[in-house]
């Protein structure tokens, strides 16, 4: 019994919880719809990663670490009978490359930073405090998954996925960098 209660004793407060989060999104180009973090159902914290770089040595290979890289970022949004969510995004996308009405991108999204925004994942304990936030800074929605329509879908809300690209993050909270301080996460270019 003595590894089951140290086994307890290690998951402080019973763990995280995998519903317990909060997205935000700030900025861009179009106003973010005032209900968009009640209705974004899921996230996912993004990944990081830091690839391998091998150089060659004397008939055999030496790793090390090559520069930092970032997975794209999802979300899955239920849509609501308006559709604000999905013509936020939608609009988000056309201010970027408008659909059919203009061959010229002169003054439209031309710049990147016309359409960045910044958004941020909470990750928050059963009280609603937060545990740890990842802000996620110049990011723009790279696709706006189909719906669904079928007969078999029965009562169920209407889903949608959204996969955007940022250029770096910061980590802030318990845990970031061994205390509570901001660690920033970044890409050289």
């Amino acid at each position: 019994m003595a590894q089951l209660s140290n086994f307890i004793g290690a998951l402080k407060d019973g763990g995280s919880r995998a519903a317990q989060f909060e997205v935000n999104i700030a900025g861009g180009p179009v106003a973010v719809p005032t209900d968009f973090n009640f209705l974004c159902r899921g996230t996912t914290v993004p990944s990081l990663s830091i690839p391998e770089i091998a150089i060659p040595y004397r008939g055999r290979e030496i790793y090390v670490a090559g520069d930092r890289a970032y997975d794209a970022w999802e979300i899955t949004v239920m849509s609501d009978t308006n559709q604000n969510m999905r013509s936020y995004f939608e609009s988000w996308q056309n201010h970027m490359g408008d659909i059919g009405v203009r061959t010229d991108r002169t003054g439209l999204g031309s710049q990147p930073s016309s359409y960045y925004a910044n958004a941020s994942v909470k990750q928050l304990d059963r009280n609603d405090q937060v545990l740890r936030t990842y802000h996620l800074y110049d990011v723009w929605p790279t696709v706006v998954a189909g719906s669904e329509m079928t007969y078999d879908a029965g009562g169920g809300v209407m889903e949608f996925g959204v996969t955007l690209r940022f250029n770096y993050m910061t980590i802030a909270g318990a845990g970031a960098s061994q205390g509570n301080a901001t660690v920033t996460v970044s890409v050289d270019f």
